[in-house]
Protein backbone atom coordinates (compact mmCIF):
# COMPACT_ATOMS: atom_id res chain seq x y z
CA UNK A 1 0.00 0.00 0.00
CA UNK A 2 2.78 2.39 0.95
CA UNK A 3 4.76 1.58 -2.18
CA UNK A 4 1.98 2.85 -4.46
CA UNK A 5 2.07 6.35 -2.91
CA UNK A 6 4.29 8.94 -4.59
CA UNK A 7 5.64 12.03 -2.87
CA UNK A 8 4.50 15.22 -4.54
CA UNK A 9 7.16 17.77 -5.44
CA UNK A 10 6.58 21.02 -3.51
CA UNK A 11 5.54 24.01 -5.55
CA UNK A 12 8.46 26.19 -4.42
CA UNK A 13 10.96 23.75 -5.96
CA UNK A 14 9.63 24.26 -9.50
CA UNK A 15 10.68 27.37 -11.46
CA UNK A 16 7.93 29.65 -12.74
CA UNK A 17 6.57 28.82 -16.18
CA UNK A 18 7.63 32.07 -17.84
CA UNK A 19 11.21 32.23 -16.54
CA UNK A 20 14.16 32.34 -18.85
CA UNK A 21 16.42 29.28 -18.89
CA UNK A 22 19.61 29.29 -16.86
CA UNK A 23 22.79 30.11 -18.78
CA UNK A 24 24.70 27.17 -20.12
CA UNK A 25 28.39 26.37 -19.70
CA UNK A 26 30.67 29.27 -20.57
CA UNK A 27 27.77 31.69 -21.07
CA UNK A 28 27.59 35.08 -19.38
CA UNK A 29 24.57 37.30 -18.96
CA UNK A 30 24.57 40.90 -17.78
CA UNK A 31 21.46 42.63 -16.48
CA UNK A 32 21.65 46.38 -15.95
CA UNK A 33 19.27 48.74 -14.13
CA UNK A 34 16.79 50.83 -16.08
CA UNK A 35 18.73 54.04 -15.60
CA UNK A 36 21.89 52.50 -17.08
CA UNK A 37 20.50 50.57 -20.06
CA UNK A 38 20.35 52.43 -23.36
CA UNK A 39 20.60 55.89 -21.78
CA UNK A 40 23.24 58.43 -22.73
CA UNK A 41 21.91 61.40 -20.78
CA UNK A 42 20.33 62.11 -17.45
CA UNK A 43 21.23 61.37 -13.86
CA UNK A 44 21.44 57.62 -14.43
CA UNK A 45 24.07 57.95 -17.14
CA UNK A 46 26.12 60.46 -15.14
CA UNK A 47 26.45 58.08 -12.18
CA UNK A 48 28.00 55.33 -14.27
CA UNK A 49 27.13 51.66 -14.29
CA UNK A 50 26.91 51.07 -10.56
CA UNK A 51 24.97 48.15 -9.14
CA UNK A 52 25.44 45.86 -12.17
CA UNK A 53 24.51 42.25 -11.54
CA UNK A 54 26.51 39.66 -13.45
CA UNK A 55 25.74 35.96 -13.57
CA UNK A 56 28.22 33.44 -14.92
CA UNK A 57 26.82 30.04 -15.79
CA UNK A 58 29.01 27.14 -14.74
CA UNK A 59 27.06 24.04 -15.48
CA UNK A 60 23.90 22.92 -17.14
CA UNK A 61 21.20 24.94 -15.49
CA UNK A 62 17.81 23.60 -14.50
CA UNK A 63 15.42 23.81 -11.57
CA UNK A 64 18.12 23.23 -8.93
CA UNK A 65 20.38 25.97 -10.31
CA UNK A 66 17.43 28.34 -10.57
CA UNK A 67 16.49 27.69 -6.94
CA UNK A 68 20.03 28.24 -5.59
CA UNK A 69 20.43 31.43 -7.64
CA UNK A 70 17.07 32.67 -6.43
CA UNK A 71 18.07 32.13 -2.79
CA UNK A 72 21.58 33.57 -3.27
CA UNK A 73 23.29 30.27 -2.47
CA UNK A 74 25.74 30.11 -5.38
CA UNK A 75 29.00 31.94 -5.90
CA UNK A 76 28.43 32.70 -9.57
CA UNK A 77 26.17 35.69 -8.84
CA UNK A 78 28.22 38.85 -8.35
CA UNK A 79 27.10 42.40 -7.65
CA UNK A 80 29.70 44.92 -8.83
CA UNK A 81 29.85 48.51 -7.62
CA UNK A 82 32.68 51.08 -7.67
CA UNK A 83 33.40 50.67 -3.96
CA UNK A 84 33.79 46.89 -4.20
CA UNK A 85 35.94 47.24 -7.31
CA UNK A 86 38.21 49.70 -5.48
CA UNK A 87 38.58 47.27 -2.56
CA UNK A 88 39.45 44.41 -4.94
CA UNK A 89 42.02 46.60 -6.66
CA UNK A 90 43.49 47.47 -3.24
CA UNK A 91 43.98 43.75 -2.52
CA UNK A 92 45.72 43.40 -5.88
CA UNK A 93 47.93 46.38 -5.02
CA UNK A 94 48.67 44.91 -1.58
CA UNK A 95 50.11 41.77 -3.15
CA UNK A 96 52.28 43.68 -5.62
CA UNK A 97 53.35 46.59 -3.42
CA UNK A 98 53.36 49.12 -6.28
CA UNK A 99 51.37 49.43 -9.49
CA UNK A 100 51.55 51.96 -12.34
CA UNK A 101 48.38 53.95 -12.81
CA UNK A 102 47.89 52.63 -16.34
CA UNK A 103 48.02 49.04 -15.04
CA UNK A 104 45.18 49.91 -12.67
CA UNK A 105 43.08 51.11 -15.62
CA UNK A 106 43.90 47.92 -17.56
CA UNK A 107 42.89 45.83 -14.53
CA UNK A 108 39.52 47.58 -14.29
CA UNK A 109 38.91 47.32 -18.02
CA UNK A 110 39.54 43.58 -17.94
CA UNK A 111 37.67 42.64 -14.75
CA UNK A 112 34.76 45.11 -14.58
CA UNK A 113 34.29 46.90 -17.91
CA UNK A 114 30.78 48.02 -16.90
CA UNK A 115 32.15 50.54 -14.39
CA UNK A 116 33.60 53.98 -14.89
CA UNK A 117 37.33 53.47 -14.33
CA UNK A 118 37.92 57.11 -13.32
CA UNK A 119 35.40 56.80 -10.47
CA UNK A 120 36.98 53.58 -9.22
CA UNK A 121 40.50 55.02 -9.33
CA UNK A 122 39.32 58.11 -7.45
CA UNK A 123 37.88 55.88 -4.72
CA UNK A 124 41.09 53.85 -4.67
CA UNK A 125 43.24 56.94 -4.11
CA UNK A 126 41.06 57.92 -1.15
CA UNK A 127 41.64 54.65 0.74
CA UNK A 128 43.87 55.05 3.83
CA UNK A 129 46.30 52.30 2.80
CA UNK A 130 46.87 53.54 -0.76
CA UNK A 131 49.44 56.15 -1.76
CA UNK A 132 49.85 57.87 -5.11
CA UNK A 133 52.99 59.49 -6.49
CA UNK A 134 51.98 62.18 -8.98
CA UNK A 135 55.52 62.53 -10.34
CA UNK A 136 55.79 59.02 -11.76
CA UNK A 137 52.07 58.13 -11.70
CA UNK A 138 52.54 55.06 -9.48
CA UNK A 139 50.15 53.65 -6.88
CA UNK A 140 51.69 52.10 -3.77
CA UNK A 141 50.33 50.18 -0.79
CA UNK A 142 51.11 51.74 2.60
CA UNK A 143 51.22 49.05 5.34
CA UNK A 144 49.93 49.79 8.83
CA UNK A 145 53.39 49.11 10.29
CA UNK A 146 56.83 49.38 8.71
CA UNK A 147 59.91 47.73 10.24
CA UNK A 148 63.12 48.02 8.26
CA UNK A 149 65.80 47.49 10.92
CA UNK A 150 66.55 45.47 14.02
CA UNK A 151 66.43 48.62 16.14
CA UNK A 152 62.88 49.40 14.99
CA UNK A 153 61.88 45.82 15.80
CA UNK A 154 63.27 46.08 19.33
CA UNK A 155 61.49 49.40 19.87
CA UNK A 156 58.19 47.89 18.72
CA UNK A 157 58.67 44.91 21.05
CA UNK A 158 59.45 47.19 24.00
CA UNK A 159 56.34 49.31 23.43
CA UNK A 160 53.90 46.45 22.82
CA UNK A 161 54.85 43.84 25.42
CA UNK A 162 54.33 43.51 29.16
CA UNK A 163 55.67 40.97 31.68
CA UNK A 164 52.43 38.99 31.17
CA UNK A 165 51.67 39.68 27.50
CA UNK A 166 53.99 38.75 24.66
CA UNK A 167 54.05 39.99 21.09
CA UNK A 168 52.70 37.42 18.65
CA UNK A 169 55.22 37.14 15.82
CA UNK A 170 52.57 35.43 13.67
CA UNK A 171 50.29 38.45 13.76
CA UNK A 172 49.35 39.57 10.21
CA UNK A 173 50.52 43.10 10.98
CA UNK A 174 53.99 41.87 11.98
CA UNK A 175 54.17 39.58 8.97
CA UNK A 176 53.22 42.42 6.64
CA UNK A 177 55.68 44.85 8.26
CA UNK A 178 58.62 42.40 8.00
CA UNK A 179 57.67 40.71 4.74
CA UNK A 180 61.04 41.46 3.12
CA UNK A 181 63.12 41.35 6.33
CA UNK A 182 64.87 38.46 8.18
CA UNK A 183 62.55 38.51 11.19
CA UNK A 184 63.64 35.18 12.68
CA UNK A 185 67.35 36.00 12.42
CA UNK A 186 66.77 39.37 14.09
CA UNK A 187 64.90 37.77 16.99
CA UNK A 188 67.57 35.10 17.53
CA UNK A 189 70.31 37.75 17.55
CA UNK A 190 68.37 39.84 20.07
CA UNK A 191 67.95 36.76 22.25
CA UNK A 192 71.69 36.06 22.20
CA UNK A 193 72.46 39.60 23.32
CA UNK A 194 69.89 39.36 26.12
CA UNK A 195 67.54 42.04 24.78
CA UNK A 196 64.43 39.85 24.42
CA UNK A 197 63.02 36.56 25.70
CA UNK A 198 61.54 34.15 23.16
CA UNK A 199 58.68 31.71 23.70
CA UNK A 200 58.95 28.70 21.42
CA UNK A 201 56.64 25.83 20.58
CA UNK A 202 57.90 22.38 21.55
CA UNK A 203 58.13 21.39 17.87
CA UNK A 204 60.55 18.53 17.18
CA UNK A 205 61.22 18.02 20.91
CA UNK A 206 57.77 16.50 21.47
CA UNK A 207 59.27 13.01 21.18
CA UNK A 208 62.86 13.71 22.26
CA UNK A 209 64.78 15.23 25.13
CA UNK A 210 65.10 18.97 25.43
CA UNK A 211 68.68 20.10 24.84
CA UNK A 212 70.68 21.63 27.64
CA UNK A 213 71.38 25.32 27.56
CA UNK A 214 73.88 26.01 24.78
CA UNK A 215 74.10 22.33 23.85
CA UNK A 216 72.37 19.91 21.47
CA UNK A 217 70.39 16.82 22.36
CA UNK A 218 70.94 13.28 21.16
CA UNK A 219 69.32 14.04 17.80
CA UNK A 220 71.69 16.94 17.18
CA UNK A 221 69.00 19.61 17.67
CA UNK A 222 69.61 22.84 19.55
CA UNK A 223 66.98 24.86 21.37
CA UNK A 224 67.03 27.57 18.68
CA UNK A 225 67.19 25.28 15.64
CA UNK A 226 64.56 25.52 12.95
CA UNK A 227 62.49 22.63 11.67
CA UNK A 228 61.88 22.36 7.93
CA UNK A 229 62.67 26.04 7.49
CA UNK A 230 59.84 27.17 9.77
CA UNK A 231 60.52 28.91 13.06
CA UNK A 232 59.16 27.60 16.35
CA UNK A 233 59.01 31.10 17.81
CA UNK A 234 55.48 32.00 18.90
CA UNK A 235 55.92 35.02 21.16
CA UNK A 236 58.57 37.51 22.20
CA UNK A 237 58.99 39.48 25.44
CA UNK A 238 61.14 42.49 26.09
CA UNK A 239 63.61 41.67 28.88
CA UNK A 240 62.43 44.45 31.17
CA UNK A 241 64.78 43.54 34.05
CA UNK A 242 67.85 43.79 31.85
CA UNK A 243 66.51 46.71 29.85
CA UNK A 244 66.01 48.81 32.99
CA UNK A 245 69.47 47.95 34.34
CA UNK A 246 68.28 45.76 37.23
CA UNK A 247 69.89 42.52 36.01
CA UNK A 248 73.24 41.14 37.12
CA UNK A 249 76.17 40.17 34.96
CA UNK A 250 75.56 37.48 32.40
CA UNK A 251 76.90 34.07 33.44
CA UNK A 252 79.68 32.78 31.23
CA UNK A 253 78.62 29.94 28.95
CA UNK A 254 81.61 27.80 29.97
CA UNK A 255 80.45 27.91 33.57
CA UNK A 256 76.94 26.98 32.46
CA UNK A 257 78.29 23.95 30.61
CA UNK A 258 80.42 22.88 33.59
CA UNK A 259 77.46 23.23 35.93
CA UNK A 260 75.28 21.18 33.58
CA UNK A 261 77.87 18.38 33.55
CA UNK A 262 77.84 17.97 37.35
CA UNK A 263 76.16 14.61 38.10
CA UNK A 264 73.16 14.81 40.38
CA UNK A 265 71.77 11.74 42.12
CA UNK A 266 68.28 10.91 41.12
CA UNK A 267 67.23 9.70 44.62
CA UNK A 268 67.52 11.25 48.06
CA UNK A 269 69.74 9.38 50.57
CA UNK A 270 68.32 11.10 53.67
CA UNK A 271 65.57 8.52 54.01
CA UNK A 272 68.05 5.65 53.85
CA UNK A 273 70.29 7.22 56.52
CA UNK A 274 67.33 7.71 58.86
CA UNK A 275 66.19 4.13 58.33
CA UNK A 276 69.65 2.83 59.31
CA UNK A 277 69.32 4.66 62.65
CA UNK A 278 65.76 3.39 63.18
CA UNK A 279 64.46 6.90 62.66
CA UNK A 280 61.92 8.36 60.31
CA UNK A 281 61.26 11.76 58.89
CA UNK A 282 58.86 13.95 60.78
CA UNK A 283 56.65 14.13 57.72
CA UNK A 284 56.12 10.34 57.94
CA UNK A 285 54.97 10.35 61.59
CA UNK A 286 51.18 10.22 61.71
CA UNK A 287 49.46 12.85 63.78
CA UNK A 288 47.79 11.65 66.99
CA UNK A 289 44.08 11.18 66.80
CA UNK A 290 42.04 13.82 68.56
CA UNK A 291 39.77 12.52 71.32
CA UNK A 292 36.13 12.94 70.58
CA UNK A 293 34.06 13.71 73.72
CA UNK A 294 31.51 10.97 74.32
CA UNK A 295 28.43 10.62 76.50
CA UNK A 296 24.76 10.79 75.76
CA UNK A 297 23.64 13.87 74.06
CA UNK A 298 21.11 15.39 76.44
CA UNK A 299 18.93 18.39 76.04
CA UNK A 300 20.65 21.71 76.14
CA UNK A 301 19.94 23.76 79.24
CA UNK A 302 18.18 26.99 78.80
CA UNK A 303 20.29 30.02 79.54
CA UNK A 304 19.20 32.10 82.48
CA UNK A 305 17.90 35.55 81.65
CA UNK A 306 17.83 36.82 85.31
CA UNK A 307 19.70 40.04 85.86
CA UNK A 308 22.87 39.91 87.94
CA UNK A 309 22.36 40.93 91.58
CA UNK A 310 24.58 43.77 92.72
CA UNK A 311 25.65 43.30 96.39
CA UNK A 312 28.55 45.74 96.78
CA UNK A 313 29.92 43.66 99.68
CA UNK A 314 33.30 45.33 99.37
CA UNK A 315 31.77 48.50 100.82
CA UNK A 316 31.22 46.87 104.25
CA UNK A 317 34.87 47.51 105.12
CA UNK A 318 34.07 51.21 104.94
CA UNK A 319 31.07 50.86 107.25
CA UNK A 320 28.47 50.96 104.50
CA UNK A 321 26.04 48.07 104.25
CA UNK A 322 23.79 48.20 101.22
CA UNK A 323 21.77 45.20 102.43
CA UNK A 324 20.00 47.41 104.99
CA UNK A 325 17.61 50.23 104.36
CA UNK A 326 19.01 53.71 104.17
CA UNK A 327 18.81 55.65 107.44
CA UNK A 328 19.49 59.42 107.06
CA UNK A 329 20.01 59.84 110.83
CA UNK A 330 23.07 57.58 110.80
CA UNK A 331 24.65 59.42 107.90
Amino acid sequence: MASSLKRKTPSWANPPTGSSPAPGPGQRTVSTPAYASGSTSGAGAAKGFGGVKREHGEGGGGAGDWKRSKLGMVNNVITVDPRSAAMDLEEELKGKGTMPLMDAYFYLQENCPELNANDVVALLKGLPRVGFNKANQVLSYVPALTITSQTQLLTHIRLHTTPRQSLNVRDPTIKEATKDQPLVEWLVDLEKTGEVLLARAIGPFAHSDLPKLGRKNGLGLGISDLEKGASRIRGVFWDEVRGRGRAGKRVDEDFIHLWADVPIEGTDDVGKLLAQQDLSASSNVPEPLKAIPGGPAGKKKKKSTRALKITNTHMKAMGIDFSKDYDPANK
